[in-house]
């Protein structure tokens, strides 16, 4: 019985193995998920690509090839100790170690994130101030800085798909998530219903509060930094010491028995979830969006449906 066991848990593991890192890298190659405010994989996906993009420009970029690692290194741990919970754990282990070394997110990435926003709407006021619709200028502007494309982009697609402008700039408004985002979304979709001429001024003032934002956030997470060293060393130090338990015969033969093994996953949930807990109390709060987000317009059209 603890061989059919041990081999229905290999299994399943080897399976949840394989399922999240297929995942994980065709969120990464762009694979978007069907188009659905409601839809759990449309947030999962905004999340993850969220995540990897606070992390430095080096990581950023080679994030795949750490991914390719931790999935050789989970089978060759997996191969070596004969337990498929102990190389899941490890290709986790390295896959979220650069989560690890920035628990909080690269202290610039937000504001490099605001800078880019000011730069883009500066562009707007630009070339709306020739004239051209708002909504063609979100077509066709080929000139947005790197951590607004996907953003824009998907503007961009869902604009020339025939989509309302009023909904595209909603859905504009959930990928950016933050108050900021919905300022702009705002100020667009008051100029859908008025189509008023003070546009380019409009855009114009707007950039410049972004701006001064983005130097007030350097000046803040120059504050900080000591929070996120700490945190950063807590986590480095649990890492090592569960790395020398599993290596240590003597302190992981509880663990190579069928139930030790299901006795880590439990442990390693914890685990992960106290270094989650961790990483979000280096980070800094956003400010409270004001327009609903997707998941509450969805609430609110099912209540709707429900009362008729």
């Amino acid at each position: 019985m603890d061989s059919s066991y041990l081999s229905g848990l290999g299994a399943l593991c080897g399976a949840l193995v394989a399922l999240c890192l297929v995942a994980v890298v065709a969120v990464l190659r762009g694979w978007q998920p069907a188009a659905s405010a409601s839809n759990p994989l449309t947030r999962v996906r905004a999340r993850a690509r969220r995540a990897v993009a606070e992390l430095p420009e080096g990581w950023r970029s080679n994030y795949r090839f750490v991914l390719a690692g931790s999935a050789v290194l989970g089978v060759l741990v997996w191969a070596l100790t004969g337990w498929p919970v102990h190389g899941m754990l490890a290709a986790l282990a390295l896959a979220g170690l650069p989560f690890v070394l920035y628990p909080g997110g690269s202290e610039q990435a937000e504001v490099a994130r605001l800078e880019a926003i000011a730069e883009w709407l500066h562009q707007l006021a630009s070339v709306r101030a020739g004239g051209k619709p708002l909504e063609e200028i979100l077509k066709t502007l080929d000139t947005v800085p790197a951590p607004l494309r996907y953003e824009t982009g998907m503007l961009a697609s869902r604009l020339s798909s025939g989509m309302p402008a009023r909904w595209a700039y909603l859905m504009l408004g959930d990928d950016l998530g933050s108050r900021i985002g919905d300022d702009i979304v705002r100020l667009f979709r008051d100029h859908t219903a008025s189509r008023g001429p003070g546009l380019a001024a409009a855009l114009s003032a707007q950039a410049a509060l972004v701006s001064r934002q983005a130097s007030d956030l350097h000046d803040i997470e120059a504050e900080r930094r000591k929070a996120r060293s700490e945190a950063r060393r807590v986590s480095l130090f649990a890492l090592a010491v569960v790395t020398v338990i599993l290596a240590s015969p003597s302190y992981s033969a509880p663990f190579a028995t069928p139930l030790g093994q299901v006795g880590l996953i439990v442990l390693g949930t914890l685990f992960v979830a106290s270094l989650l807990w961790l990483r979000r109390m280096a980070r800094l709060e956003p400010e409270p969006r004001t327009l609903p987000t997707a998941r509450e317009r969805a609430a609110e059209q099912t209540a709707r449906g429900a009362a008729s």
